[in-house]
């Protein structure tokens, strides 16, 4: 019965090299941690990243049809009509009882408005939609964000406490820009 030694037993894989090489361990640890903290220091922070949301919406209610006519008498002539426009990535469409929506994914830098007016010109040329269907609606998503937020409380009824809020909100709106005067009264 021989038992192997123990020099003839080999670490293999990465972990096994670790072992072996105590230096490149603690090396490779001290360029991960490195690059951590000037990662940490570095990166850009942003509680309200900005971005452009590069979708453009078509929609077109068809009271009445079943999502098979939706497809065939909205659908499939607004994709073929959009199809050869530049800077689309992704056409998403969707048929439902009387409605029919068709999500479109842009290519990342592409010119949104001129993409928007492109396909809304395309989509208004279609002269084979079904006469019973209203008009389609064709937008470009943006997305908004809160600024702030206000409650408005107190001891009097709802009426008036709306009345506050909205000269409140009138007397902001009329703020220039760049205005963060300490001492402002709604009036």
């Amino acid at each position: 019965m021989n038992k192997p030694d123990k020099k003839d037993i080999r670490k293999e894989g990465a972990i096994g090299f670790m072992a072996r090489n105590s230096i490149a361990a603690n090396l490779l640890m001290i360029i991960l941690i490195g690059g951590g903290i000037w990662t940490m220091f570095n990166i850009q922070k942003e509680v309200f990243p900005q971005f452009q949301l590069d979708f453009v919406e078509v929609s077109v209610n068809y009271p009445g049809a079943a999502p098979t006519e939706v497809e065939q008498g909205i659908l499939l002539p607004v994709e073929e009509a959009i199809r050869g426009i530049q800077g689309i990535k992704e056409i998403v469409s969707t048929a439902n009882e009387g409605s029919g929506q068709i999500s479109i994914e842009l290519v990342a830098g592409t010119d949104r408005m001129q993409a928007f007016q492109d396909i809304d010109q395309a989509v208004r040329r279609i002269q084979t939609f079904p006469d019973d269907i209203e008009r389609p609606q064709v937008n470009l998503q943006s997305r908004q964000q809160d600024v702030m937020e206000i409650g408005i409380y107190g001891n009097v009824d709802v009426w008036t406490l709306r009345k506050l809020a909205e000269r409140f909100r009138n007397g902001i709106a009329q703020r220039p820009p760049g205005d963060t005067g300490g001492n402002w009264k709604c009036s």
